[in-house]
């Protein structure tokens, strides 16, 4: 090529494309989009746009929509997906048509990622609202650490490998036990998998949590964690003793407090490291 043909183009303006076409092209192997909707459209190409500019770049629903423009963009999105008009108010459209679908998206999910037998992770947290017009927040204990404003609750289900399968959202003041039932019901009877392993935290599998829900359902077994008192009084009985610990510092024992369950202690280095810290902090 002649070397003086590109001194005769002008660069006005570009955008980035790389990244963009790389999230797309992995939506695509995933057959992601067609598990948001079988049939191409302009609303399933909002939903893919957002997950796209949620990866890329976060952002508020105005910000993201005037990204999807060419002269305000940052990025080639929207010419691709043909979204340079496309507005906040059809984003939020776009949401409550992916709402009305997320029963079946999660199904889909599920029967891909889940199978019998497996562990079904389960988690709750909460987040802060700003404003008063959302009918699901209330004021309740607020991880936020944000007083004087309302939160909400929502519990996530994951595949053992950490895969999500499925979101709810609660009222702000829902205690994380009492959204379990509806959980196990999700899995069992809305997705068909009945023999699974659920792992929670002992916020959520409590005792009584354990002995109502758990344990009279034949096929589901439960992984979760002892209390700081529960683990102090068995360590004072000596059932838990440090010269036990193999070299992967786990161990197995039995109680008398726990009969037929099967009790496994680990020493964790990371919590090691910290108790020591705030030991000799204590000293100085």
């Amino acid at each position: 090529m002649n070397e003086g043909i590109p001194n005769h183009f002008e660069v006005i303006r570009s955008l980035p494309h790389g990244h963009v076409m790389a999230i797309l092209e992995t939506i695509k192997k995933l057959g992601l989009d067609k598990i948001i909707s079988e049939k191409s459209s302009r609303i399933r190409n909002l939903v893919v746009a957002m997950i796209v500019a949620r990866i890329i770049n976060p952002k508020s629903k105005l910000a993201t929509a005037r990204g999807f423009n060419s002269e305000t963009g940052s990025q080639s999105l929207g010419q691709l997906l043909d979204l340079e008009k496309a507005d906040e108010d059809e984003l939020y459209n776009a949401l409550d048509w992916l709402l009305e679908k997320q029963e079946k998206i999660e199904k889909h999910l599920a029967l891909k990622h889940l199978e019998s037998g497996t562990l079904v992770l389960y988690d709750v947290t909460s987040t802060y609202l700003e404003g008063n017009g959302c009918e699901l927040g209330k004021y309740s204990y607020n991880r936020d650490k944000k007083k004087g404003e309302t939160q909400i609750v929502f519990g996530l289900l994951c595949s053992a490998k950490g895969c999500p399968i499925a979101v709810e959202v609660f009222e702000g003041n829902t205690s994380e036990g009492a959204t379990l039932s509806g959980q196990i019901e999700k899995v069992r009877k809305g997705w068909g998998i009945e023999n699974v392993v659920w792992v929670s935290d002992r916020g959520i599998l409590t005792n009584s949590k354990i002995k109502e829900l758990v344990k009279p359902i034949e096929g589901l077994d439960y992984i979760t964690g002892l209390t700081k008192p529960q683990i102090r009084k068995m360590a004072e009985v000596e059932v838990i003793q440090l010269g036990l610990f193999d070299q992967v510092n786990l161990v197995e024992f039995e109680s008398e407090d726990y009969p037929d369950e099967r009790l496994i202690a680990c020493r964790n280095p990371f919590i090691a490291q910290k108790n020591q810290q705030q030991r000799e902090a204590l000293l100085d």
